[in-house]
């Protein structure tokens, strides 16, 4: 079960670049104890690095693949054919970016974890997202219209909420962020049949900024070449108030100043079978634990 445990570990970061053993705990449903535990086997293997979060207090850190482990990784994805080491011979780059995305899908997965029967069935990393919406020129050659910072698929009773996330840290300009907003009108428009039950989530860093993405990016696309037009539901917030009033209570400003929480948000319809949830699966206890109960 460990080598099994260990072989999660290097999926989740093969798909989600940098994970600290906090989120590790939550998204895979194993104690911190024995995340660290096996991160100190996967880096002896030169399998894994630790990567300083220096943006946040307490000198925590964050583990990333070195080139053989996501050697492994892609093995076990399936994806050898493809796999390039060279991608993977320097840390990170956007080491803030990918925690503060990652960060808001797993806020969602501890959200869910004190409630039944629901919670996070998919989480498609960024790189896999892209792909999702990958599309291919007259000559063949493939182009991505869309790379969110991740897509989630979050179950409840009553339906699905199927969303696209854009963490926006400030650097970019409003009208870069607007051509985003348009590709995802247009490109969401022709795969959802419900397209008005998708949303787009804008995650902010700039407590200021929210209400300029709705009023002078996003509603002139809806009053200019959007008007009248199916198009998914645009909502910002910033990280701040995420953080501080949490997933039930968090309100995100949408169009027309209209201001909701996630859970008032629009549902797709239900799904007709039960699917796995991230971070409910089922674990058994370690030996060790087994053998304290029986004293």
């Amino acid at each position: 079960m460990y080598e099994a445990a260990k072989k999660e570990v290097l999926l989740a970061l093969y798909q989600h670049t940098i994970l600290t053993a906090g989120q590790l705990e939550v998204l895979l449903h194993y104690r911190k104890s024995s995340i660290y535990g096996m991160m100190v086997e996967l880096k002896r293997q030169g399998l894994v690095r630790r990567v300083p979060l220096t943006f946040l207090r307490n000198h925590r850190v964050g583990y990333a693949l070195l080139p053989d482990g996501a050697k492994v990784a892609a093995v076990l994805s399936g994806e050898e054919l493809h796999f390039r080491q060279k991608a993977w011979q320097d840390p990170p780059v956007q080491v803030e970016h990918e925690y503060g995305a990652n960060e808001f899908f797993i806020s969602l997965i501890r959200h869910s974890l004190s409630r039944e029967p629901e919670g996070m069935a998919e989480w498609m990393s960024a790189r896999d997202a892209a792909e999702r919406y990958a599309h291919f020129k007259s000559s063949g050659a493939k182009y991505y219209p869309l790379r969110p910072d991740g897509c989630g698929l979050y179950v409840r009773p009553q339906g699905r909420l199927v969303f696209h996330l854009e963490y926006d840290t400030g650097s970019e300009n409003l009208s870069r962020l607007q051509d985003k907003l348009l590709n995802y009108a247009r490109v969401l428009a022709g795969i959802w049949e419900r397209v008005e039950s998708v949303h787009v989530l804008v995650l902010t860093k700039i407590p200021g900024r929210t209400r300029h993405i709705l009023e002078d990016v996003w509603e002139p696309l809806l009053q200019g070449v959007l008007f009248g037009q199916r198009v998914p539901k645009v909502w910002a917030i910033s990280e701040p108030d995420w953080i501080a009033n949490g997933p039930l209570q968090a309100l995100w400003l949408g169009a027309g100043g209209k201001r909701q929480t996630l859970w008032e948000m629009d549902l797709l319809s239900p799904l007709s079978h039960e699917l796995p949830l991230l971070g409910k699966q089922q674990r058994e206890r370690s030996p060790a634990e087994k053998w304290k109960k029986t004293r």
